[in-house]
């Protein structure tokens, strides 16, 4: 039963990762198209506004850990930050 679950796991990760990876090549391309525009990468109004809906949307999901939802967020975002600086270079 333990392996029953493990496996299923394992399968979630895996399209954590994918769908993780398709986020990033969707930031590439909000790099390109700040860098054409010349608009800043970093916009904290988004930003603030994406970790609220997330934790109300956990909430929804019947999860209440704010404190996970914001520092899981604060690092997907710092990652997209990234992404999108690298292709501002």
């Amino acid at each position: 039963m333990l392996e029953k679950y493990r496996t299923k796991i394992d399968e979630i990760d895996c399209a954590l990762l994918k769908l993780l990876a398709e986020r990033l090549t969707i930031s590439k391309e909000i790099g390109k198209h700040k860098k054409r525009n010349n608009i800043s990468i970093q916009n904290k109004e988004r930003e603030k506004q994406v970790i609220t809906e997330r934790i109300q949307k956990f909430k929804e999901l019947g999860f209440d850990d704010e404190n996970f939802m914001v520092e899981l967020f604060e690092l997907i975002l710092k990652k997209s930050r990234e992404v999108q600086q690298e292709q501002g270079n």
